[in-house]
């Protein structure tokens, strides 16, 4: 079984993931909020602020660390200036991150499981495997995606897998079926 994002290395994949290409954030409404330098023209070009990848790294090991009930993950935006934080809604959290990372545009947005929920549902699919091999469901790839707080998973045949899935994981973070060969 290949194993696509190993649990001890959350915190860089969280902090570092691939970019977006999300709206100008002075101009999306974030339910969480944003800094104010999202509003400036310096944020937009680039200029000012701490390096945006930093920042997601700061977020990432000090949401892991400190916040770990509220932190699903940080990651940067295609223009490389702003860095889109994701959490459940904890005003404690969301002081720090705005209080520390003023300088920077980093927008806050809500999440439905934190970082640990997704690892531990990720930990649950990797450690089942014996189990699905013994249901005839071939577990290819896991993965999570804390934008949309899923656990993804490839095997060769989703739809019988899908009603195993949804009895052995009902409750808590969802586990997102897709069609993939072994590796």
């Amino acid at each position: 079984m290949r194993r696509v994002l190993a649990p001890t290395l959350l915190v860089a994949a969280l902090a570092l993931t691939a970019c977006t290409a999300d709206p100008d954030p002075s101009e999306s409404s974030a339910p969480g909020g944003r800094t104010a330098a999202c509003a400036s023209a310096a944020a937009s070009s680039g200029e000012g602020g701490a390096d945006a990848v930093d920042v997601a790294g700061q977020v990432g090991q000090k949401g892991e660390a400190d916040y770990a009930a509220v932190f699903a993950g940080a990651r940067v935006r295609d223009d490389g200036t702003s860095v889109d934080v994701y959490r459940k809604p904890s005003a404690d959290f969301d002081k720090w991150v705005l209080d520390t990372f003023g300088s920077t545009c980093v927008v806050l947005n809500d999440a439905k499981f934190s970082a640990a929920e997704l690892a531990k549902r990720y930990q649950q699919v990797n450690d089942d495997h014996e189990y699905w091999s013994g249901q005839g469901v071939s577990v290819n790839s896991v993965s999570s995606d804390f934008v949309r707080g899923v656990v993804i998973v490839g095997t060769d045949d989703p739809d019988k897998a899908a009603p195993l899935f949804k009895t052995r994981y009902a409750d808590g973070v969802p586990v997102e079926l897709v069609k993939e060969a072994p590796a």
